[in-house]
């Protein structure tokens, strides 16, 4: 599932998802919208918060017509 599904669904803004991860608003911002990968502890934390629903093999290799906006 896409990050910015996950936020959707679970009704959490993206402010309170960089808090809960230790990361600016705008890091976090950039990786929801494919400008900005996240490093592979970020993104295991990321998969751990999320309990799986978002795997770190979609946040590091997200689908590529995403890389293409």
């Amino acid at each position: 599932m896409e990050l910015r599904e996950y936020l959707f669904r679970h009704r959490k803004t993206q402010t309170e998802m960089a808090k809960q991860l230790g990361v600016s608003l705008n890091h976090f911002s950039q990786i929801v919208r494919y400008q900005r990968h996240p490093s592979i502890g970020l993104a295991i934390k990321i998969e751990e918060i999320t309990e799986g629903e978002v795997t770190k093999e979609e946040l590091i290799f997200p689908p590529e017509e995403k890389n293409a906006e």
